[in-house]
């Protein structure tokens, strides 16, 4: 999923004011720092798994903070349902699902189980070119739901360009990365993302971002005008997608918490 349902989706479980800015950071930046090599070393999903274990073992003075990690994951596997799965993502499904998370020492994680409940429940978008380009469309208008209904989140957001800081030990660690290089690649992230400018602006930039991606893997051009003005003004459109997928990730999470 896009950032600002990220914080959104810890918001959703965490309403203690310093712990949510403090998960919403670590769930931005492991979608951020997948960034630093041009070679990701396994799937996103799995990486994102697998740093939270490693922080549970070498960094547990943060714990249950990476909990959001957890969430993190659940959120983008409602989110590969609702939406299609784009051959760049279809590794991290062979992964959940032949993983044996129980000789990894992290079988009280059961995302299987989870992604297996999920499959019965969510009608699954097929994964032809215009279903993948109807998907991202939806995705774009939970972002601007929650501009335009949850003000927080961006302050959060612009928050996290500091509060990354707090997670620079683990990810540096854990990428053996410098923790300059760390936040670098936080920094450059977060500024794609036009935090704290206007509500257009921010449109605009995940409209244009669509425009190349689809351009790039499918060979399709968009109508990005047509695109922009249906989002920008159908609001009631926004908000019925944004509380749909907040139903399902909640579905999600709570039986990952249950199981």
């Amino acid at each position: 999923m896009l950032p600002r349902r990220h914080i959104l989706d810890v918001w959703e479980l965490i309403k203690n004011t310093e712990d949510l800015k403090s998960m919403a950071t670590v769930t931005l930046a492991i979608d951020a720092i997948k960034y630093m090599h041009n070679e990701p070393k396994k799937d996103h999903l799995v990486e994102a798994l697998e740093l939270n274990e490693f922080i549970c073992f070498m960094f547990p003075a943060k714990r249950p903070k990476n909990r959001s990690l957890l969430y993190h994951v659940v959120s983008d596997l409602v989110g590969l349902l609702m939406y299609g799965m784009p051959n760049t993502r279809k590794l991290a499904i062979d992964n959940i699902e032949t993983i044996n998370y129980s000789e990894k020492n992290m079988e009280i994680y059961p995302v299987i189980e989870v992604w297996n409940m999920l499959k019965t429940r969510i009608k699954r978008k097929r994964n032809e070119a215009n279903d993948i380009i109807d998907g991202f469309i939806r995705k774009i208008r939970v972002e601007m739901d929650i501009l335009e209904r949850f003000p927080f989140v961006e302050d959060i957001f612009a928050e996290s360009k500091d509060r990354i800081k707090e997670w620079l030990p683990s990810f540096a660690s854990y990428y053996d990365e410098n923790r300059k290089n760390v936040r670098g690649t936080y920094d450059k992230w977060w500024a794609t993302w036009l935090c704290k400018t206007s509500k257009e602006e921010v449109l605009g930039a995940m409209v244009n971002r669509l425009a190349s991606q689809v351009e790039r893997e499918y060979d399709i051009v968009i109508d990005k005008d047509k695109i922009f003005s249906s989002i920008i003004s159908d609001r009631a459109a926004n908000r019925v997608e944004n509380e749909q997928f907040t139903r399902w990730y909640k579905e999600g999470v709570n039986l990952l918490l249950k199981i």
